[in-house]
């Protein structure tokens, strides 16, 4: 059996994405309802303490059980915990071993494609990954956003709505709110700095509970790290210790600057290997609570609008 290596890692200090030793394809979902215009609902994902941890829509996986999908932009694929998988008919296959922030050890398995369905749009052929842990509490899974790299996307934070549009036939011409951004594999990478330091690659993850930065990032800006309080995380492959820094963190993506809190110091080393350039942060839901953010995939451009 073929033993792929993929980044998953989820939930409170990072993202959900999912890479293969040698690059996991990433299968192109085709649509399956007819082409026009998509308005999907989101919802929030409340933590026990009532924080706004992300958002959420509804998704049926082969005409299964209504479940619970966190919205995230960091990840590649479609990933089920096992009780959800099981709910929907999906069995696992080849395994993949996970790798994400800290450490590379937990595996899960990838499952057959299928046919996801939102409101009314049907996708088929889509990618899925199996998980034998809880990925959040109150969520059955991730939807990945680049599931919808074929429509123009826009997420309304703030209105919790996630708009799909036909592309234009033109290719757009790029003007100043467009964002620097490297796209590797459908994963985005805004080029950014943390306040005013030196600008590196973070990735834009919407369904990260943290926003992050690494310790060399830390380190190079008023020396955070000296300040970082302890903080224990979930991340791909269990518990990860990072620093929790004090508030007023703020990311400059080109001319937008946008407040990052709450931020920890996590290990983005692994992310950074698999991807074979820096990694310096992750800009996670926290940062885009008050944002519209547009999504061009097709010619790798975001837009980030509103406070």
């Amino acid at each position: 059996m073929t033993t792929f290596r993929c980044t998953i890692g989820v939930a409170l200090a990072a993202a959900a994405t999912a890479l293969a030793a040698e690059s996991l394809p990433v299968a192109t979902p085709k649509l399956a309802s007819p082409a026009g215009h998509y308005t999907l609902r989101l919802s929030t994902v409340i933590a026990p303490d009532m924080r706004v941890m992300g958002l959420f829509l509804k998704a049926r996986i082969d005409g299964g059980p209504v479940l619970r999908m966190l919205l995230d932009s960091g990840a590649q694929h479609i990933v089920l915990d096992k009780h959800a998988a099981a709910r929907s008919g999906r069995t696992a296959g080849a395994a993949l071993e996970l790798v994400g922030v800290g450490a590379s050890s937990k595996l899960c398995k990838r499952a057959a494609q299928g046919t996801v369905q939102i409101g009314d749009l049907v996708l088929d052929d889509c990618d899925m990954l199996v998980v034998d842990g809880q990925i959040l509490e109150g969520v059955d899974g991730i939807v990945p956003m680049s599931l919808f790299a074929g429509f123009l996307v826009h997420l309304n934070v703030p209105n919790k709505v996630l708009e799909l549009d036909a592309y234009p036939a033109d290719a757009p011409v790029r003007d100043a709110g467009d964002l620097p951004v490297r796209a590797d594999n459908r994963l985005l990478f805004l080029h950014a700095g943390l306040d005013e330091s030196q600008p590196g690659y973070v990735l834009l993850d919407t369904g990260a509970t943290y926003s992050a930065i690494s310790p060399a990032a830390a380190r190079a800006s008023r020396n955070y790290w000296s300040l970082g309080k302890a903080i224990l995380l979930q991340g791909s492959s269990g518990g990860i210790e990072g620093f929790e820094l004090a508030p007023g963190v703020r990311f400059r993506c080109g001319a937008r600057v946008l407040s990052a809190d709450p931020v920890v110091v996590v290990d983005l080393s692994d992310m950074a290997r698999h991807h074979r350039f820096e990694v310096t942060g992750i800009l996670g839901y926290p940062a885009l609570r008050n944002s519209i953010v547009t999504i061009n995939y097709r010619d790798a451009l975001v837009r980030i609008e509103g406070k």
